[in-house]
Formats: structure tokens, C-alpha cells, sequence
């Protein structure tokens, strides 16, 4: 069990130390998953960025690597992604020992000018960067970054999407140093207005053929925080989707939504993106908040932001239209050794650990400790609700202590039986409930570890341990 106050989590990213935020680059090769990452090494917030740099071969247990890229004279470097160039396109490696191609922002800090660049590595450790950057130049378009690289099956060839101020554009390339832009998406939400980031555009697989999913970040103005009936009233800070068609351009909002897509209805999962070189669709998100992550109470176990753990994505057709499902990746072995929760009050013997729980109606599932502080998840006929208001720390930043912070609900997306799995570790929640049609990400921060877990209703739950 934790000591007080350790709040590093066993199972789920962090650092090694200081600041963390948006995950970058995440590519599967040669049988290890890399993560890449913001970084800033120096101090436990945000900073000059860097690359950081992980692996792992299980999803769950993670080996730090050198930085992988640093500041230089083009700025900071902010997000991007990564591919496996396995036809040497670039002409950076070989047929036998393909390149791996970061794609990258490249942050003035005194002009504030984002321009796009790339590095390559044959080793998937250390990174030369390309004497030609920047690759995609810039006149001065503001918030113009984040390039999310993905394999063009229209064209042959390579395309990006990239956020530019409200908007997010595409373009194509045949050896991923050339680029030219092919089209772009309005990303207004339903009359809300914001700053895209982070953007990220896919295939699914559903039972109506090949769809796309474009998945964006968004800073929501002031004027369009705190506004009655407004989905997005609690943040400054949302992730969202759309569901669709890419035409080999751009992407086209096929499949219209009257409400705007969340890949999560909870406070703490941004910047969340797809791994590159999987048969499968797999996504990490940055576990915090903007609005309360400078301040959050990790500092003192050495370290401030965290990842989700990986999930896997499906495209599922429902009464409402097509919807992401998810799945946590790399916890089923775990799930195997599990014990049956009885109706009441059950001892917790770690504070690392998941529950999967079958679902006929209503009931709760509570996780609370000696000294009072609980985390409640509430599943009635209309909504699911985790309600974090009671679940410990909360006074070290006035917007967490906000009540429409700590209490993250969503509307049901099955009225039938349906699962809810469940991780919570040291201080990150993970809720997929209704079959992973609702997924909540919120943080809490207990003086002491949970003791207890609470069940009740017509709730049928098997606890397993991830440590």
C-alpha cells in the first residue's frame, strides 16, 4: 500500500521526473511499443519542451530511454508523431533497417512561430535531425502544430493533419521531407469556437465497411466556458471526435452528430492520440488537466503528469450512430487471477488494482478509506456518474475544487446488461463503462490509500491486482 502522500502510479506512465504532458510519437516496432512524450526535465512544470522516451513490450511496465529530441535553433520541441518508414521513402535507412521518422513542431519562444520538422533514427533511440527543416514552413499562421503522420491508402503515399488555429489541414508527401497540403477540416464545434491540437485520423472497420475517425484537442475560449446548457462547460480543455470519410484530401464529416463525440467524459484525459504500425487501433491520453496540473500534489513523489493506460478502440454502431468503444490493452493476463466482490463493504489489500463488473440495472461500486474520503461511481437508468468531490486533496487548486469538476457524468449508452471495467491505480481512476461506450479519466488524490470497495445494487463485481 502506498505511504502517504506517494502518489506514483505502478501501472500507468510517468516520467522519470519534473514535468510531463502530451504523449508524441507512439509507434509499435521490432516487438516494443515506444512512447515519446512532452517533456521538460528541469522543473516539475512547464518548461522549454523536449522529447521524452519510453518502451515497453507489455503496455504496463515501461523502460525509460535517453531524451530523444532537444531544443535547438528552430524553438522548443512540441508535439508530433512517428512512423516506421518500412519502403525507405526518405532515403534515411534501407529496406533491411527502415528509419523511424519523427514528425514535429518546431516552437519559437520569442515569435511564437510553429513550423513543422523531422528527425530520423536507425537505432529507434538516438534521432539526427534533418538538415533540411523546416519541412513545412511557416508565414505566420498562429497554432500551427502537432502533426499527426499516417499511411495515405488513396494516394500510395504519405499524409498529415495538423492543427492551424481553428482549423486542421492535410497534407501529402512521397518521401515524408516534401509536403504539400491537400485540404482542410472546420473543426468548429456545433457553434462553439476554439484552438485545435493534437489531431490524429484513422480507419475503423465497422459492419458497414471502412469508416475514418478524426479525433481533435481544443482550447475553448473563456467566452465559451461556464455557458448554460454548453456540453463543455466545465474545462477549458476538451478532446473530441467525428466520424466519417477520408477521401484521399481531407476528411468529411460523414456521419453528423446533433451532439459533439467525446473519446471521455471525465476531467483528466487530453492530447490523446494512436499508436502507428498496429494492426489494431490503440490510444494513450495525457492523464491531467490544463486548468489544475501545474499545481497538482504528485510534486512531492517526484514527478507531475501521467498517461492513461493503452485502450483499444472499435467503431460500434448504436441507436445514436456510430460510437468509439473501448478496452483497456495489456491488463488481460491480470484479469485472469480475479476474485469475486460480495454485496457490502470488501478489504483492499493494494492500492493498484481493476474490477469488471456486470451490469442488470442500477447499483454503486465505492472505493473509500479510514479517514472518510471516497470515490463513488453511480450507474441509474439515464447517466453514469464518478463523482470525485469526497475522494481526498482538492484545496491545492481552486478549479479542481469546483464542483462541476468533481462530479463527471454521462448519459447511458445501453439500457440493457451491459460491463464495466474498472482501474484504479495509486491516483488515476479509469472508468470503460457500458461496453466502453463511456469512458470517464479522473485524478484523485487520497491522503491514504482506499481500504474498501463498496458494491451495492444489482452490481455483479470481480476484483483482480495489477502489482
Amino acid at each position: 500500500m502506498q505511504t502517504k502522500n506517494n502518489y506514483r502510479p505502478v501501472v500507468h506512465f510517468t516520467p522519470p521526473a519534473n514535468w510531463m504532458n502530451d504523449p508524441n510519437g507512439m509507434v509499435y516496432a521490432n516487438g516494443r511499443y515506444h512512447l515519446f512524450y512532452q517533456y521538460y526535465p528541469a522543473a516539475p512544470y512547464w518548461g522549454p519542451m523536449h522529447w521524452g522516451h519510453a518502451v515497453t513490450r507489455d503496455l504496463l511496465h515501461w523502460e525509460h530511454l535517453p531524451t530523444a529530441l532537444y531544443p535547438d535553433e528552430l524553438g522548443c520541441i512540441f508535439s508530433g508523431s512517428c512512423v516506421l518508414d518500412k519502403e525507405n521513402l526518405s532515403g534515411f535507412g534501407s529496406l533491411e533497417n527502415p528509419p523511424m521518422i519523427a514528425v514535429y513542431t518546431s516552437h519559437n519562444t520569442t515569435t511564437h512561430l510553429e513550423q513543422q520538422s523531422i528527425a530520423y533514427s536507425l537505432d529507434y533511440e538516438h534521432f539526427e535531425k534533418y538538415y533540411g527543416n523546416p519541412i513545412i514552413a511557416n508565414e505566420g499562421q498562429p497554432d500551427f502544430r502537432d502533426p499527426k503522420v499516417f499511411w495515405n491508402p488513396i494516394k500510395q503515399c504519405y499524409s498529415l493533419v495538423l492543427a492551424a488555429g481553428k482549423n486542421v489541414e492535410f497534407y501529402s508527401s512521397r518521401n515524408l521531407k516534401d509536403w504539400e497540403k491537400t485540404g482542410e477540416f472546420q473543426a468548429g464545434i456545433h457553434g462553439l469556437g476554439g484552438i485545435c491540437e493534437c489531431p490524429d485520423c484513422f480507419p475503423l472497420q465497422t459492419e458497414d465497411g471502412e469508416k475514418w475517425v478524426l479525433i481533435i484537442s481544443m482550447i475553448l475560449p473563456p467566452e465559451e466556458t461556464g455557458k448554460e446548457n454548453n456540453a463543455f462547460d466545465r474545462m477549458s480543455h476538451i478532446t473530441q471526435y467525428y466520424v466519417g470519410a477520408f477521401d484521399g484530401n481531407t476528411f468529411i464529416d460523414t456521419e453528423k452528430s446533433d451532439i459533439p463525440l467525446l473519446p471521455d467524459f471525465g476531467t483528466d484525459n487530453y492530447a490523446a492520440v494512436t499508436f502507428q504500425n498496429l494492426d489494431e487501433k490503440v490510444m494513450i491520453g495525457w492523464a491531467d488537466n490544463w486548468d489544475y496540473a501545474a499545481q497538482a500534489p504528485t510534486a512531492d513523489s517526484g514527478f507531475r503528469g501521467k498517461m492513461t493506460l493503452a485502450r483499444e478502440m472499435k467503431l460500434v454502431k448504436t441507436e445514436q450512430g456510430y460510437r468509439l468503444s473501448f478496452s483497456f490493452k495489456g491488463t488481460e493476463a491480470l484479469e485472469a487471477v480475479s476474485f469475486p466482490l460480495a454485496q457490502g463493504d470488501n478489504r483492499l489489500h493494494s492500492d493498484t488494482f481493476g474490477l469488471k463488473a456486470a451490469v442488470k440495472g442500477t447499483g454503486k461500486i465505492v472505493f473509500r478509506n479510514s479517514s472518510g474520503e471516497f470515490v463513488e461511481i453511480t450507474v441509474t437508468e439515464e447517466e453514469i456518474t464518478v463523482d470525485r468531490r469526497h475522494a481526498g486533496q482538492s484545496s491545492f487548486q481552486q478549479d479542481y475544487e469546483k464542483e462541476s469538476y468533481g462530479l463527471n457524468r454521462a448519459p447511458r449508452q445501453l439500457r440493457d446488461s451491459s460491463e464495466i471495467e474498472i482501474i484504479f491505480d495509486k491516483c488515476i481512476l479509469e472508468v470503460l463503462a457500458d461496453n466502453g461506450l463511456t469512458p470517464f479519466t479522473v485524478s484523485v488524490f487520497p491522503l491514504q490509500p482506499y481500504e474498501k470497495v463498496g458494491v451495492t445494487g444489482d452490481i455483479q463485481a470481480k476484483l483482480f491486482y495489477l502489482c
